[in-house]
């Protein structure tokens, strides 16, 4: 019985603390009308919902690595912090207001966080629960293009190749949107999608940039022996 009690309070109080954000990934322009975009995030729970939000800049070393950097300066968050009444939604007004002038995209982490509360009545320290979430936002400038090379493709296990692309184009690619394309001993194997998100294990590749990925290929497809294509 107190086993089932703690499992009730738990998910009472997972419950109580969730929101929803849309869109999770978002593209703007440097400048100009379509240099903004909304964000709607709704407070899904029986409480009111503090929320913060912060940008940063993203970084993806060649190992795929992903380090980001608290930028203050090249957006406009209206508001920065509010309160969403339960079961009501809040939009949030994100300007790029950075160097109007880009060669290429550029890469953001918007972070949506929950605000700790006290959850006790009186002065004492409580114990909460909070949410965070990772949008994708990335500035596009007008008529920047993604260039996709497949420098090389080797087997790391069975079942599994570690394939190394570099995108000499002043445009990001989300590689989990692409269609890649295996053929080898008559045979083709297509990969799209949500199958293809959950074989990937790295899903952006930055404009001038370079980084190794692993995939999960059917266990008949040798990379020697194989062709890749990665179409987007």
């Amino acid at each position: 019985m107190r086993l089932f009690i703690i499992f009730i309070l738990f998910t009472a109080s997972y419950s109580a603390l969730s929101f929803q954000v849309q869109p999770m990934v978002a593209e703007v322009q440097p400048m100009g009308s379509q240099s903004q975009q909304t964000i709607r995030i709704a407070n899904t729970s029986v409480n009111p919902l503090t929320i913060e939000i912060t940008a940063y800049d993203l970084l993806i070393t060649d190992q795929g690595d992903e380090s980001l950097r608290e930028n203050e300066d090249d957006f406009l968050i209206i508001p920065m912090t509010t309160i969403i009444p339960a079961g009501k939604s809040q939009s949030v007004i994100v300007r790029y207001i950075g160097e109007p002038v880009l060669s290429a995209s550029k890469a953001y982490r918007l972070m949506i966080d929950q605000v700790k509360v006290n959850l006790q009545d009186d002065n004492t320290s409580g114990v909460g629960m909070s949410l965070s979430f990772r949008t994708l936002l990335n500035v596009v400038p007008q008529g920047a293009e993604a260039k996709l090379m497949i420098k090389s493709k080797a087997q790391a296990a069975t079942g599994e190749w570690k394939v190394l692309l570099e995108n000499t184009g002043n445009k990001y690619i989300r590689l989990s949107q692409a269609q890649w394309v295996i053929k080898g001993n008559n045979e083709e194997f297509v990969l799209e999608g949500e199958s293809l998100s959950k074989a990937l294990s790295g899903k952006l590749l930055l404009p001038n940039s370079s980084r190794e990925v692993t995939i999960k290929i059917p266990a008949q497809f040798n990379a020697e022996q194989s062709e890749l294509e990665v179409l987007f």
